[in-house]
């Protein structure tokens, strides 16, 4: 009787502690059962203090860099200017503020609130559409001479931007009607067109024109982050491609010849993970067939890199940064224009002396992949901040020094990266547009439609 009571109450204690563990964290065992943490390629554990160090120097960057009036942060350290991707990584790290506990509620609700604010009262463009680039200072759209401007809008940063709302909306569902509101405003006939391209508007010669901007990797990442809020964006999901090969290994690539489109063809490294960070590369409501392609190649582009260090004793992390002075932003590629590791300025220049190891490669790379080699690469970067600063660029290959410009972007994505981590697997639960919100309530109302190609309104238009 005894032996029975006792081995009853130990089953139970099992139990108990199972369920804390699957549970505790808001879930995080649970997810990490559900999502194959057991069989992860990924770092999928409590930060350490170490991490938990570096979480806190890449919060400094927006601490320090936060537009008291707006709550906008500037793009990059000191310069009152920024994009809509670069608000979406606002977003972003400060979710990863929040829940890896560098701020507490308070702050969080606070600076959430100035950003709702801005975002909902911010400066559209002729066409109604969010513009390239805005004044962190006033909100209004500039040029990067910090001019005024009215004209241009880019559907790579909206997608990020709007990616950002709809996972805010998921792990801070309190805000979720505001969140809504924002989308709202936004004019999408220009967008896309009535196959489910996106496109995109710059200035040139002072002239707008109108282009298809998103590449592959970008397009299918964009097209997912659309695709969230109920955007039916079939042909971004399928750009045309090629293959090339490198070490041996088949990598897809834009099938567009850059010199009669004017847009490079690139791989980069962050179009293919971040998919890995937000969704364990299973964007919802996608066919798996697709799904099982995005970690296909997102597995190609790492091991290439790899492959490189192996043969070549290169260590390579290729992503786009910044740099101090001319060709000021750059694009290093695993694959661009036609060459393997090509280094691009925005003047269409090969720059092979400042190709570098990239922060936010490395961190995207070393969360997803738990190997010896990811390994090496953050043993390069682990000291490329400035506790009071925040987080450098990167390491140059040619020489070793040290990029020690300091972007929001690259401090965003090491939070998100380590979100990843302490999260237990990837950033979404869910994903998709809930019935009950208020986006969904206000496209039902067929009396008063806000007439802005929103998803079940009417067809956007046709291709330029």
């Amino acid at each position: 009787m005894f032996k029975t009571l006792s081995r009853w109450l130990a089953g139970i204690l099992i139990v108990l502690l199972i369920a804390f563990a699957l549970f505790s964290r808001d879930g995080a065992g649970w997810r990490w059962l559900t999502k194959g943490g057991w069989h992860s390629s990924a770092r999928i554990d409590r930060l350490t203090p170490q991490e938990q160090e570096w979480a806190g120097i890449a919060w400094r960057y927006f601490v320090n860099n936060t537009q008291p009036q707006t709550g906008l942060v500037n793009g990059s350290d000191k310069q009152p200017r920024v994009t809509l991707w670069q608000m979406g990584d606002t977003l972003i790290a400060l979710l990863a503020a929040r829940e890896l506990d560098l701020i507490k509620e308070d702050e969080f609700d606070a600076r959430l609130t100035r950003l709702l604010g801005t975002l909902n009262r911010l400066m559209l463009s002729e066409q109604r559409t969010p513009g390239r680039l805005y004044s962190t200072q006033s909100a209004t759209l500039i040029d990067f001479s910090g001019k005024p401007v009215k004209s241009g809008w880019s559907a790579r940063d909206m997608a990020r931007l709007m990616l950002a709302l709809r996972l805010t909306a998921e792990r801070a569902p309190q805000y979720r009607e505001y969140l809504d509101k924002i989308i709202l405003r936004w004019n999408f006939c220009p967008v896309m067109d009535k196959e489910g391209e996106l496109w995109s508007s710059s200035l040139q010669n002072g002239q707008p024109v109108v282009r298809e901007e998103l590449r592959l990797g970008e397009s299918e990442y964009a097209a997912s982050a659309f695709r969230l809020w109920g955007f039916p964006v079939g042909k971004a999901f399928t750009p045309p491609s090629r293959n090339v090969i490198i070490y041996q290994r088949s990598l897809a690539v834009d099938a567009r010849d850059p010199r009669t489109t004017w847009q490079p063809s690139l791989i980069t490294t962050l179009p293919y993970m971040l998919p890995g960070l937000e969704f364990g590369w299973e964007p919802p409501g996608l066919p798996s067939e697709f799904q099982s392609t995005l970690r296909t190649r997102a597995e190609r582009v790492w091991l290439t890199q790899k492959s490189r260090w192996e043969t070549d004793k290169v260590l390579t992390a290729r992503a786009d940064f910044s740099l101090g002075q001319a060709p000021w932003h750059v694009e290093d590629t695993v694959w661009g224009n036609g060459y393997a590791w090509n280094t691009l300025g925005d003047d269409g220049r090969d720059y092979p002396r400042l190709s570098q190891v990239s922060t936010k490669a490395v961190f995207t790379l070393w969360t997803l992949w738990d190997t010896e080699y990811t390994d090496a690469l953050m043993a390069v970067t682990r000291h490329l901040n400035d506790p009071q600063k925040g987080w450098f660029e990167g390491r140059v290959e040619a020489t070793g020094d040290i990029n020690k410009s300091l972007t929001l972007s690259t401090n965003a994505m090491v939070l998100e990266a380590l979100l990843y981590k302490h999260n237990a697997g990837p950033l979404f639960k869910h994903g998709l547009m809930e019935q009950d919100s208020y986006f969904s309530r206000r496209l039902a109302n067929e009396f008063n439609p806000p007439g802005l190609c929103l998803p079940g309104e009417r067809a956007a238009r046709a291709a330029p």
